[in-house]
């Protein structure tokens, strides 16, 4: 995966000195001349389905790019260009490496894409300035760095100094020890927020006067549907947590705006724990664009909030429709991922 998002990295790397002075955001445009559409009962209309698209670019601002928010117009054409010819979209490493089985799919799956994001940002993180990623508390960099001991399928320890861990998600620390733990893998893996497009992801809002509707689709890591309460009712109890957390909203002239926690603890954005807390602003900025803004807090994980903003396009509704992605019918690689596991334990190795 490295050797496949290497060119494009080295590539916006390399356009830094070209201009420092970058043009102004899209969306600002747009919004000048823009007559909002109501629901018929006055709220702005966030109905239909919307989606990232493929962008390519990155949700961290590369290191160079400092505190520069915008690219210019030429940046944006030599990025884009450089997509055609990326040998990312077709490279292939040394047949049967490891390298080669995890590179199985090319760009046109895994959804790197070819353009940059309407608003021509450096990056997706707006806040802080330098557009990352704040470091991780000193808690959380101990917790994810801890390897955990296999259980038994009795739920016991196995007996033996072997440690072997199988990550379910590198950036959060959290290991395999049973089909359910392996979620990504079956199609369920599917996260809040949405701050990368990839293969297939969209996301269908349907609108009602008390409540949000919305079906998230995100390609193979599959869908999942959430509603965001618009009726004034407050979180539930700290001890009831969803997958995909309890949202409530209000409308903040037109813009939605979105409280979400009670996350599970299963669930994990970039490393975060079940005290994930997102604020989310959804605003129409114009016929098929919607201003998407996350904020996003986990005091045991990052040492401050950080925040993202997307643009979503919206799709045609009549010639699209959100089908399933389904990972593997009758999960026949699932038997073959726990068949593998139970070898390399027999054989006392990783």
């Amino acid at each position: 995966m490295k050797l496949r998002y290497a060119t494009a990295a080295c590539a916006l790397a390399a356009l830094v000195a070209v201009a420092l002075i970058a043009g102004p955001p899209v969306a600002g445009q747009e919004a000048a001349d823009f007559d909002t559409p109501r629901t018929a009962w006055g709220d702005p209309d966030l109905t239909g389905i919307w989606s990232p698209g493929y962008t390519l670019t990155p949700l961290e601002r590369p290191e160079e790019f400092g505190d520069r928010e915008f690219l210019t117009d030429e940046e944006v054409a030599t990025l884009e260009g450089a997509q055609d010819t990326s040998e990312g979209r077709n490279f292939r490493p040394e047949a049967g490496t490891v390298a080669d089985v995890e590179g199985a799919y090319n760009d046109e799956f895994t959804g790197r894409g070819k353009d940059v994001i309407r608003t021509r940002r450096t990056s997706l993180i707006v806040d802080p300035p330098n557009g990352r990623i704040p470091p991780r508390t000193p808690e959380a960099i101990e917790r994810i760095g801890e390897y955990r001991p296999r259980r038994a399928a009795g739920g016991g320890e196995i007996e033996t100094d072997v440690r072997i861990p199988y990550p379910v998600d590198p950036q959060s620390g959290r290991y395999a020890d049973n089909p359910e733990d392996r979620a990504p893998d079956r199609c369920m893996g599917i996260t809040i927020p949405f701050v990368r497009g990839t293969s297939g992801t969209y996301s269908r809002f349907v609108q009602s006067p008390d409540a949000m509707a919305v079906y998230h689709e995100d390609g193979h890591r599959g869908g999942g549907y959430r509603t965001i309460y618009l009726d004034g009712r407050p979180h539930p109890p700290s001890h009831i947590r969803q997958w995909l957390g309890h949202s409530v909203g209000h409308w903040d002239g037109d813009t939605l705006v979105v409280d979400t926690t009670n996350f599970s603890t299963g669930t994990s954005f970039y490393g975060s724990s079940e005290n994930l807390h997102l604020v989310e602003r959804f605003t129409r900025a114009g016929a098929d664009l919607v201003m998407y803004e996350v904020t996003v807090e986990d005091p045991t994980v990052w040492g401050t909030s950080w925040t993202a903003e997307i643009p979503l396009t919206l799709v045609d509704n009549r010639s699209n429709q959100i089908y399933e992605a389904a990972c593997h019918e009758g999960n026949y690689a699932m038997v073959s991922i726990l068949a593998g596991a139970r070898n390399l334990e027999a054989q006392g190795r990783e």
